[in-house]
């Protein structure tokens, strides 16, 4: 069975948008997952499946059911994540976790996309592509960060998320 992250994108953010992590690995058992690890209460989860595919079909409508509204998510197996997690620019410079993130897309973004994001400076605060993660460092935080505020009106196709690198991180050791 191959090992998968699952991240969900605005889960107990909010008021109207909370989820326990047990509903959710409930949700993943009853579509196919086994050996079910959940992290933070922010829609992680590290699980092993035979058929992601399957097991995505069957998410989208038990998220819907639990939370009202679809709710997208990203997967990525163990290989990818890994090599996610072995992969921030920063991180092997030895920046502080906390001000690291990686934004997960479902999609390879396009030139087009990206504009917005690379042509104006950002500076002190960086953006680097690489495949369908965005890797960025927040000197001062994210608090306050105009790079995060552009990421976040970002347009873009299909399902975005982002988590800080230590998220990644633990959900990197929790793949085993």
């Amino acid at each position: 069975m191959n090992r998968h992250v699952l991240l969900l994108r605005g889960v107990n953010v909010g008021t109207n948008n909370s989820l326990r992590m047990e509903d959710l690995r409930a949700m993943l058992v009853a579509g196919g997952a086994r050996d079910v690890v959940t992290y933070v209460q922010s829609g992680n989860a590290v699980f092993a499946c035979e058929d992601v595919a399957a097991l995505s079909r069957s998410l989208v409508p038990a998220l819907v059911g639990a939370m009202g509204r679809p709710v997208p998510f990203t997967l990525r197996d163990a290989r990818e994540f890994s090599a996610i997690a072995s992969a921030h620019p920063h991180a092997a410079e030895g920046r502080a976790h906390k001000t690291l993130c990686v934004t997960f897309l479902e999609y390879l973004p396009t030139a087009a996309e990206l504009t917005p994001l690379t042509t104006p400076s950002f500076a002190p605060e960086s953006l680097e592509v690489r495949g369908r993660e965005l890797f960025t460092h927040h000197p001062n935080g994210q608090g306050k960060s105009p790079l995060a505020a552009a990421l976040g009106r970002w347009s873009f196709r299909g399902a975005v998320t982002t988590r800080n690198w230590n998220t990644v991180c633990a959900l990197r050791d929790r793949l085993g």
